[in-house]
């Protein structure tokens, strides 16, 4: 019987990195592990998540910013796009079909239920069984995850609510589908640190060999930046509201690239780091680790004894800027400012020359 493994995330568990991999050898998955991990698809795109918004009929910020559409456009492209993933499954001999978009993991909580339903029948549609597979991040470190995306993506970050992991594993377990399988994403713990591996390890046949995926060419996705990198762009999002806005900007990803570039000039720490009050703060709102704890999910990171003496002390309520949350090294953050701030500027001094001139002059004037 052909089965699914519907990997939903959650976020920031290296979701991007076994997608990138899984893409680029779809062959060898399929030839060696009879396993199909749709890529002939209209986009052609190497994450699942364009499905999203036809599935479930909603909307997602996300896909909106990889599209460049949105409302019936949106609705339309993500259709289309389904289309040809069930074209591609229904001509391809296969055992296991994988499908995997993060956007999953919180979907249910934006959809009806019988959207839901309607998304389950889509699903056995495909094939007779279906497993949901997701890797749990412990609330820190996703939450320092979370903020440097975020801003990286000029969106306001907001704090965990106090039971996300649990109200998403609820909710999809009510879906009632055939399996579910929760694992830890702590790197120490993972095969051999990896979670491409890992995942093989887990739910690909163990005759697989793992060393022919072809990892060549396959960059770190969604790498961070620095914390004084991220003081930056707060102030350059400040000092230009339109990069928040859900219009394309191409100087977006730019700033960002000159910013991850001068982090590596200037060297020092670049890995970024919560303040330890705003570390006990996130674990003290978690309402939900105890529940986890009972269900064998353990986070290496927490000591389960003290959470009840935890206190979010000093920690505001909601997000305010990096420097409450992270910490910031000055005089780390002036050198960055001086080496990343002119070429910054630029992008922006140029825009102004191109407003005021959007068509070359003409001869003899």
């Amino acid at each position: 019987m052909r089965s699914t493994l519907l990997h939903i995330g959650h976020p920031k568990t290296g979701t991007t990195a076994l997608q990138s991999v899984f893409s680029k050898n779809s062959k060898v998955l399929l030839d060696q592990a009879s396993a199909l991990y749709p890529t002939r698809t209209t986009p052609q795109e190497y994450k699942h998540a364009i499905a999203i918004p036809w599935l479930f009929n909603a909307d997602n910020a996300p896909i909106r910013r990889r599209t460049h559409a949105q409302g019936e456009e949106l609705q339309r492209i993500s259709m289309l796009y389904w289309e040809s993933l069930v074209n591609e499954v229904v001509s391809t001999e296969y055992e296991r079909l994988i499908l995997s978009a993060e956007g999953f993991w919180t979907i249910l909580r934006r959809s009806s239920q019988k959207q839901q339903q309607v998304f389950r029948e889509k699903l056995y549609a495909l094939s007779g069984e279906v497993q949901v597979i997701a890797y749990l991040k412990s609330p820190a470190p996703y939450f320092l995850s979370r903020i440097n995306q975020k801003l990286r993506n000029y969106k306001p970050v907001t704090l965990p609510r106090r039971s996300y992991l649990s109200s998403a594993i609820q909710g999809w377990e009510n879906l009632g589908f055939d399996e579910y399988s929760w694992r830890i994403f702590d790197r120490k713990s993972l095969v051999n640190h990896d979670i491409v591996e890992d995942f093989c390890a887990n739910y690909l046949p163990k005759t697989f060999d793992v060393s022919l995926l072809n990892r060549a060419g396959i960059e770190e996705a969604n790498s961070s930046v620095s914390n004084e990198a991220l003081v930056i762009i707060e102030e350059i999002t400040k000092a230009h509201p339109t990069l928040s806005q859900n219009i394309y900007d191409r100087r977006r990803s730019k700033v960002v690239s000159i910013l991850r570039n001068a982090d590596l000039e200037i060297g020092g720490a670049l890995r970024p780091t919560l303040r330890e009050s705003a570390r006990d703060g996130i674990i003290g709102r978690c309402e939900d680790l105890h529940w986890l704890q009972e269900r064998g999910l353990v986070f290496q990171d927490i000591d389960y004894s003290c959470l009840n003496q935890i206190a979010c002390k000093n920690m505001p309520d909601e997000f305010t800027c990096v420097a409450d949350f992270c910490t910031i090294n000055e005089e780390r953050l002036s050198s960055l400012r001086s080496v990343a701030n002119p070429k910054i500027q630029k992008l922006f001094t140029d825009s102004k020359k191109r407003l005021f001139w959007p068509f070359s002059r003409p001869k003899n004037c």
